[in-house]
This record gives C-alpha cells, sequence and structure tokens, in this order.
C-alpha cells in the first residue's frame, strides 16, 4: 500500500491550482476538530457533574438515615446502635436530633433545619468545610453552646464569629402533632460553606447534648446517621435495617433521599450520546463533500492511473487514506482542544454556574482518558465510512473518459 499512501499524501499536501479545495478540506478538518472537541468537553461536564454530587453527597450526607416515623422520637440509643452494627459493613452509626425552627440575630429571621450532632464523631465533615472560626460546638458562655451556620445565611442575618443568635424550635408533644415553643441562645463559633445552596442556606449545627436541652427529649433523638464500609451494599443494609429495627424506625438511603439530584444526572445522560454523535455526523459528513471534490479534480489523473494497470480498489484506497488523514488530523486537534479547555475549566473555575440551582458554584469537570480513547475511535470510524463513497465512485471512473477529461 506505500504507492497509495504516498500518493494520497502528495494529494492532501499539494497547493498546485487547488487553492479552493485546500480551504474546503482545511473546513472539512476544522469540523471533526470541533466535534470532537465539543463531545470530548460535554462528556467531561457530565461526568464531572455526577462525581462532583456523589463526592459531596458522600461527603457530607449520611449513606443510611434512620429516623422517626412521622418525625417521633427515638429511644434506646446504645441497643439501637447494637442492633445497626451488627449487620456488619457498617463504618459509623451517630444519633442527631433535627428540627425545623426559625433563626433571629440582630438584624434579621430565618427559618432553618437545626441539626444537633456529635462534635467526636463529624460523620457529616463538616468540620472540613468550615471557612471562617473553627470546628466547636462546646458550650462558649454559661448556657449558649457554640452554633456552626451557612456562609450565605450568616451574610443574611449579617453576623460573624463570636456573635449570639437565638433559635426558636417546637417541642413535639408524644403522641400529637402540637408543641411548645421553647428558644435558646447561641454562640457562632464556625461558618462552613459545601457549595450546595440545600444545606448552607437552611442547615445549622449544634451539640447534640444542647438539642436535647432545648427540647427536653431528654435521652431520646430524632435519628441516626449512618455511614457504610462498601457503597454498592447501602440498598441491601437499608432493607435489613427496615426488617431488624421496626416500628417507628424508618430508614431512608441517600439516593431515596437524594432522588430528585440522580434522577436530573441520569436524564442528562442519556440524549448526550445521540445529540453529540451526531455533531461528529455532520462534522464527518463534510469529508464526503471533500473527496468527491477531491475526485473531480484529479479525474484526469485518475484516468493515467488506472491506464499504468492501477486497479479500482488501489484507486479507492488513495481517497480513504485522504480522508483518514483528514479525520486523524481533525481528531487529534480535536483531542488536544478538548483537553485544554477541560483543564482550564478544571484549574481555574472560568465558567460559574448559580449553586442554589446546581448544588456546586463552577462548572465541574472530570478528565477521564477513556472517554478520549471512546469518541476518538467513534469520529475515526465515522471519517472511515465517510470515505467510502467517494473512493467507490473514485474506482468506477472509466479510464478513457478521465484522461481526455479537462
Amino acid at each position: 500500500m506505500a504507492i497509495e499512501s504516498f500518493i494520497a499524501r502528495r494529494y492532501v499536501s499539494s497547493r498546485h491550482r487547488t487553492g479552493f479545495l485546500s480551504f474546503i478540506t482545511f473546513i472539512a478538518i476544522l469540523g471533526v476538530t470541533i466535534g470532537t472537541a465539543v463531545l470530548i468537553v460535554a462528556l467531561a461536564i457530565i461526568t464531572g457533574f455526577e462525581r462532583k454530587l456523589e463526592e459531596t453527597l458522600l461527603g457530607f450526607a449520611s449513606h443510611i438515615q434512620v429516623t422517626g416515623f412521622q418525625n417521633q422520637p427515638l429511644a434506646n440509643i446504645e441497643e439501637t446502635k447494637q442492633t445497626i452494627k451488627s449487620k456488619g459493613d457498617i463504618r459509623s452509626v451517630t444519633p442527631f436530633i433535627q428540627r425545623e425552627g426559625m433563626i433571629r440575630s440582630r438584624e434579621g429571621f430565618e427559618g432553618i433545619l437545626m441539626k444537633g450532632i456529635d462534635a467526636r464523631d463529624d460523620v457529616n465533615l463538616i468540620g472540613d468545610y468550615i471557612v471562617g472560626g473553627s470546628f466547636d460546638l462546646s458550650e462558649q458562655e454559661p448556657n449558649r453552646g457554640g452554633i456552626i451556620l451557612g456562609e450565605k445565611l450568616a451574610r443574611q442575618l449579617a453576623v460573624d464569629i463570636g456573635e449570639r443568635i437565638t433559635i426558636f424550635a417546637l417541642e413535639q408533644s408524644e403522641g400529637t402533632l402540637i408543641g411548645f415553643a421553647r428558644a435558646a441562645q447561641f454562640v457562632v463559633t464556625g461558618i462552613y460553606v459545601t457549595g450546595m445552596a440545600e444545606y448552607d442556606d437552611i442547615y445549622v449545627f449544634v451539640s447534640l447534648a444542647a438539642a436535647q436541652r432545648m427540647l427536653r427529649m431528654e435521652d431520646n433523638v430524632s435519628g441516626y446517621d449512618i455511614m457504610v464500609q462498601h457503597i454498592d451494599r447501602i440498598p441491601e443494609i437499608s432493607e435489613s435495617l427496615f426488617l431488624s429495627l421496626g416500628y417507628p424506625h424508618y430508614p431512608r438511603t441517600m439516593y431515596q433521599m437524594y432522588r430528585h439530584l440522580f434522577t436530573w444526572i441520569e436524564l442528562q445522560k442519556k440524549p448526550i450520546p445521540l445529540i453529540l454523535g451526531l455533531i461528529v455526523l455532520v462534522a464527518s459528513v463534510n469529508i464526503i463533500g471533500t473527496m468527491l471534490m477531491l475526485v473531480m479534480e484529479k479525474t484526469n489523473q485518475i484516468g493515467i492511473l488506472k491506464a499504468l494497470g492501477m486497479t479500482r480498489s488501489r484507486i479507492g484506497r488513495i481517497f480513504v487514506i485522504d480522508g483518514m488523514i483528514v479525520g486523524v488530523i481533525g481528531v487529534l486537534i480535536g483531542n488536544a482542544l478538548g483537553f485544554i479547555l477541560c483543564f482550564m475549566q478544571h484549574t481555574y473555575k472560568i465558567i460559574s454556574i448559580p449553586g442554589e440551582i446546581y448544588y456546586m458554584n463552577y462548572v465541574p469537570i472530570a478528565i477521564v482518558p477513556f472517554q478520549y480513547i471512546i469518541v476518538s475511535g467513534i469520529a475515526l470510524t465515522m471519517c472511515f465510512i465517510c470515505t467510502l463513497i467517494p473512493a467507490y465512485l473514485a474506482g468506477r471512473l472509466d479510464p478513457i473518459r478521465t484522461i481526455r477529461f479537462a
């Protein structure tokens, strides 16, 4: 195939009387480049969104959460913890108290979800997201424990580290939905940012003991945050806990609690291969036009080659190689362009998005080498298919007429 490759390279690199054809070849290469780059960037964004959400949720939310049916308080803490741990593959079990309420400062008030946690077992990893102050929920003043707020909530309340705030919540009476209003003062000891508005705007964290004292819950809790060793066992362990703990315990997995997020990701992923595949297809089809123009221009030379004894298949190979050269150049440049764009976004966070909608403040990027291989393979395959028609037509040209063609 040496002679076919030599002629194909000459056709691509030759500039004699082919100014217009060179421009069309450039457009064909550009089409493949843009199609490849767009597909790589889109897949990197979709994968980045999925990984960032899973990373944030797995780091900030519990894998399984056991709560009381209709928010009933749960007793027998140690016995329940032992039952949960007996399932195996359990990394940690942490009791918590969670209650809706209002938070008030000198500048205003907002609705919140107060969560009382054990600071010694930070299953929610709040300490990793602290941007101001420290992760300290201990008593700062007599009967005033520490509290940690989201950065946006702190701005809305116009409070800073060391300032006092007041929380109002309902102490739910047993057997009824009616409760008594309870209030307690806290001192702001930390400010956190997770990038997920669902948490940053609403959740405030106090110590478990302070929440129990405020809500008169004694030794009862609202539920348990459970972390497991192997994520793929989450549904299995949740089902087992449902059967073992019984009423009023109600276990839910992170996939159930955040179903809307995972469903959104799946919906985003489904149409992407089809839509972006069409982009590469349109770019590849440009090669057909380019190769047909090349066949028209080289008609006379094709006749000479046939007269010298070159077979139809070898003539066809010349134009297949021409098309593949265009495809390979376009794919290589497209890979480089896609990588550069992904690297710049991953490193410098150039494109920002509203965190209250997307649960993160910037467009996340995941650079996956396997995706580059898949995209390149698909693009080159489509380029090869698009060269077959011009190659077939070139091989069927009549040598007598082509030699006389001017």
